[in-house]
């Protein structure tokens, strides 16, 4: 009795016709089976003489029996729940009193989990009950068990074991009629394993207590109920911590981020709960309108519209405005690199994330190769995915210099670069750290410049981001119109929203950090697949700022258009994650009331989703005006107000030629002129952007932490690519 292996747990009310019986059968059972025991007994104030029966039994059995207090709620999911907390044993066993469940089949099933199951359910296979109770078992089973909680097992079997572990790791709030259900689905979701022992299910003995059709109604309600909630996130045990890493269980699955992010902070869940009710009741109120005042409706949604592209080309022009006279950017001279001891430099830790890529890797090697550092004072992590042997491989067969580190990442959920960045993370030794792309090649100062602009800024200077531009310009017409919109975003509109201490979304490399401040922020969102922007948004909201470094790393610009796709759709989707993580609470962003990153958020992020997913229909509607004026043009000015059509038209006319000219500024500051002439096919550009975004939706929906994987090193096949990579970077 020190130590019994299996605690055995039965709830009772009223059951002095049974329990001498149940209690006999168990023993016989156990002991036979050589199984070391102990019964815990939960009397929910019985009215009849099942406690005097007891008594005398306690001489017998290593028997333990409470009774409930009076203030607690009745139920059998109480009872079982006080009767677990006073189990020794490793394995719990619950059975109903009643004698419909065979003792018998107790060690087969603790078998099974010596076998390595989690729970093991009795499951019904014979039932010797009335029609009615078969029955509507069968219908509870099959639409609220299986349907709605895709479960197989006999989910409310009165006889279950299960490991006494689990209970460490699932919170349980019973209702009085589905303790079974939310035990056997939230042990599913925690990722254990469950198995099933077929048994014979009897005939109660004396008449039940449970008025069959309102315990139907009440499971159900339940089943629903807890459907209805979010998925709930099971964190590891310190003994799982300490082998595997910081991880959880969510909906059955593993997931492994090597970080301490809040689950509420990432975007693990597409929704929050106040973002289903907003939504929810917003298009309900959506519909109601449409229906009894469809005019008026569509008026106001056009007006909104209006007002938002008018808005962030008010936005832009500004930014771009400061981008111009005031460029903020932290420049660092030669002079200031120079007067620095070569032994006075920080350590620093270089992350690059590859994956399935070896043919990058000796540019790679030879861009990091002529960084002016010192050597002794690097650390470059190839951060490789465990199931990537070729690209293993290949990093292992070449001779790469003593600063080279390859970090192999133990194969999890989800598979991501942002997962792989916070491994290496765990092993980084930098006081600071950089992440570049297989592909990069930085300037081979910029290393020093960040040191230097990191002593020059205060400590609220999170991160210091480079600027990216591309060596293969001039490719192919996709590679023109990338490298025009890189020049823009990163020249002129970073700059201008520095200036006005905006949250910036960062770029997806050269991002130079403090490495124990990015310790202390949780690292990167493993599970958002735009990881740079909800780290730059992240970053503002606690009270840090990102500064814009004049050095530029060079990378490769997409040259195959469904690769292009591919990504774009991927960047939009973090971008909608990214959105919805940060407005599960928005007013976080207002640290400050002179500081209102709400707005400039919905501008940086939410308009940029937005505008891109109505652009095609608001071109459809225009070009549908002009064509078709004399048979729709009426009906579609109805729709415009004076003041709104105003804007629409200085939108349409100004705001399309300032949008073009932005982008041959940013060609002609980045001293691309050849390029200007192409910005004219941007708005084919734009068009692709738009099909990328609804594509991204979708993906939202299907597969929201999917990483669709880019395809690096398309200039090295490429002979005119080729040809420019070597004439810019000098390397093949």
């Amino acid at each position: 009795m020190s130590n019994p292996i299996v605690s055995v747990v039965i709830p009772v009310y009223n059951e002095a016709r049974t329990i001498s019986s149940l209690l006999s059968r168990l023993n016989q059972t156990l002991v036979n089976n050589h199984v070391e025991y102990e019964v815990i007994i939960i009397d929910d104030h019985s009215t009849d003489q099942t406690l005097d029966i007891l008594e005398p039994l306690r001489s017998l059995y290593p028997l333990s029996v409470y009774q409930k207090a009076t203030n607690d709620i009745k139920g059998k999911g109480y009872s079982l729940l006080a009767g677990f907390k006073q189990s020794k044993g490793e394995i719990i066993v619950m059975i109903d009193a009643d004698l419909q469940y065979p003792p018998e089949a107790i060690p087969l099933m603790l078998a099974r989990i010596q076998s390595g199951a989690d729970l093991v359910v009795a499951d019904r296979t014979t039932k010797k009950t009335t029609l009615t109770r078969r029955f509507t078992g069968y219908v509870f089973q099959t639409i609220f068990a299986q349907m709605l909680h895709g479960m197989k097992v006999d989910t409310q079997s009165g006889l279950k074991a299960f490991r006494k572990e689990l209970l460490s790791r699932i919170t349980l709030q019973p209702h009085p009629f589905s303790f079974d259900l939310e035990l056997v689905s939230k042990t599913q979701q925690a990722g254990y394993t469950i198995a099933t022992v077929p048994i014979v299910f009897e005939k109660r003995q004396g008449k039940s207590r449970l008025n069959l059709v309102h315990a139907s109604y009440q499971i159900g309600k339940r089943a629903l109920s807890l459907k209805a909630q979010n998925p709930e996130v099971f964190p590891f045990l310190p003994e799982m911590i300490a082998k595997e890493g910081h991880g959880f269980h969510f909906q059955g699955n593993k997931y492994i981020p090597h970080n301490r992010l809040p689950s509420r902070e990432t975007a693990l869940y597409r929704f929050a709960r106040n973002q289903k009710v907003f939504l929810a009741i917003f298009g309900l109120f959506l519909i109601v309108s449409l229906f009894f005042y469809w005019h008026t409706t569509l008026t106001v949604v056009i007006a909104v519209l209006t007002v938002l592209y008018f808005s962030d080309l008010l936005f832009n022009l500004y930014l771009i405005y400061r981008g111009f006279t005031n460029p903020p950017e932290i420049k660092v001279s030669e002079s200031e690199i120079a007067e620095i001891p070569e032994s006075l430099w920080p350590s620093y830790t270089i992350f690059c994330p590859l994956y399935k890529e070896p043919e990058v890797i000796p540019q790679f090697v030879r861009a990091m190769s002529n960084l002016d550092y010192p050597q002794e004072k690097l650390q470059i992590m190839l951060l490789l995915e465990e199931d990537d042997t070729e690209t293993i491989q290949k990093a292992r067969n070449m001779m790469l210099p003593d600063c080279f580190e390859i970090v192999v990442v133990p194969h999890s959920l989800p598979k991501t670069k942002p997962k792989a960045c916070n491994y290496g993370l765990l092993h980084a030794r930098g006081e600071l750290c950089v992440i570049y792309d297989a592909e990069d090649v930085p300037d081979p100062d910029q290393l020093k410049k960040a040191a230097l602009a990191f002593r020059k800024s205060p400590k609220n200077i999170a991160c210091i981001q480079a600027r990216l531009n591309f060596y293969n310009p001039h490719q192919n017409i996709l590679t023109r119109a990338f490298t025009a919109e890189y020049s823009l975003w990163f020249d002129l509109v970073l700059t201008g929203l520095q200036s006005i201490n905006a949250p910036i979304p960062l770029g997806g490399t050269s991002n130079h950090f403090r490495t124990q401040q990015l310790r202390d922020l949780h690292g990167w969102d493993a599970f958002n697949v735009t990881e740079d922007c909800d780290l730059g948004i992240r970053l503002i909201k606690r009270g840090f700022h990102t500064s814009v470094l004049d050095s530029t790393t060079l990378e490769e610009a997409n040259s195959d258009l469904a690769n292009w796709f591919s990504q774009r759709s991927r960047w939009i989707k973090g971008y909608m994650q990214t959105y919805l993580v940060h407005m599960r609470r928005p007013g976080e962003f207002m640290k400050q009331w002179d500081e209102p990153h709400v707005i400039t958020f919905q501008l940086v992020v939410g308009g940029k989703i937005l505008s891109m997913l109505i652009n095609p229909l608001m071109w459809v509607l225009t070009i549908a005006y002009f064509l078709f004026r004399p048979i729709i043009g009426p009906a579609i000015e109805s729709f415009y107000p004076a003041a709104v059509l105003y804007m629409a038209v200085f939108s349409l006319v100004f705001g399309n030629f300032l949008y073009a000219y932005y982008y041959m500024v940013g060609c002609a500051r980045r001293n691309h002129d050849e390029l200007i002439k192409f910005v004219f096919l941007v708005p084919l550009y734009w068009l692709a952007m738009s099909f990328a975004a609804w594509k991204a939706i979708r993906e939202l929906i299907v597969r929201p932490h999917h990483w669709a994987k880019t395809k690096h090193g398309l200039h090295l096949t490429n002979r005119k690519g080729l040809e420019q990579t070597q004439a810019s970077i000098g390397l093949v």
